[in-house]
């Protein structure tokens, strides 16, 4: 009886280990990514040139499942998202059959072409793509539903500012803030939870309790200052015309004053200082225990 009950406290360990919250950087770019097509900053040149590693536009893969029978949400889907697919083996399709996917759905922050536009590279699915959102990203998105329609779908689910289950071990819930919407993840084994803001104009308290409460906080780190995109192009709108909190305004003071055991930016604007290896800018995240993702990181709760 006690070998038993013994073999079954190891088996049962095993299982926890092995059904891990685990986070798959995809991308780690603001909209245009690294190097940007029409730009010709420090940043973009720097990677043209191989200084600085090329980095898509942001996305992350979620997945609470055993290895052996992993599925993957994806927050947000990014124009690069067929590119990404190919960079990491878990998403692509395995042989039997041989039309598959370990995409489950997808979790939009909001209506952002960056953010959304690889909805329409799923569309060979033979359902419908289920995508969570609140009711204004679907409204803005509907000429995007329209095209949709022409071939698998969309299955709209809702979001709540509650706790609902995702998928495995993992619950999920919606924090609500202005022209977006930050995502709460919680291993229901192990009690672990993530947050992924990556667009964030305003800091709520609602958004300051959780990134306080997490163990993973991966925040929007779109731009270091507010008139930083100005500085390469005359006239351009300010980081918080642009819906974005600068880093440097405010959510390094947040960040650093977290206990989570990972806080990295993402979503990272190409004009970003923060990007180059020994920029003052940089050493001050390394100095707050701060990372920068990088399309690749892999992150296991």
């Amino acid at each position: 009886m006690h070998l038993l009950r013994g073999r079954g406290l190891i088996e049962d360990g095993l299982r926890r280990k092995l059904r891990l919250i685990r986070i798959h950087i995809l991308g780690s770019a603001a909209g245009g990514g690294l190097p940007q097509w029409n730009c010709a900053c420090a940043n973009c040149v720097a990677a043209r040139s191989g200084t600085l590693d090329p980095q898509s536009q942001s996305s992350l893969a979620i997945s609470g499942d055993s290895e052996e029978s992993q599925s993957w949400w994806l927050i947000n889907a990014s124009p690069d998202l067929a590119q990404q697919i190919e960079n990491m083996p878990s998403l692509q399709p395995r042989h039997d059959p041989p039309r598959n996917s370990a995409i489950a759905g997808v979790l939009l922050t909001n209506a952002d072409i960056d953010h959304a536009l690889g909805l329409l590279l799923l569309r060979q699915q033979e359902k419908p793509l289920v995508v969570y959102a609140a009711d204004e990203t679907r409204a803005a998105l509907q000429w995007l539903e329209r095209i949709l329609t022409q071939f698998c779908g969309i299955e709209w689910r809702k979001i709540s500012a509650d706790f609902q289950p995702l998928g495995g071990d993992i619950d999920f819930r919606a924090i609500q803030l202005p022209h977006s919407i930050a995502f709460q993840f919680r291993d229901n084994l192990s009690g672990t939870i993530a947050l992924v803001a990556p667009s964030v104009g305003i800091v709520t308290d609602e958004l300051r309790d959780a990134v306080h409460g997490s163990d993973v906080v991966i925040f929007d780190g779109t731009f270091w200052s507010d008139e930083e995109l100005a500085a390469v192009r005359p006239g351009a709108l300010s980081a918080r015309q642009m819906k974005h909190l600068p880093i440097s305004e405010g959510s390094l003071d947040l960040l650093r004053q977290s206990c989570a055991r990972w806080k990295i930016y993402t979503h990272i604007n190409n004009t970003n200082p923060i990007l180059m290896p020994g920029s003052p800018e940089r050493t001050q995240l390394q100095q707050a225990g701060i990372e920068i993702a990088r399309d690749g990181l892999k992150i296991a709760l």
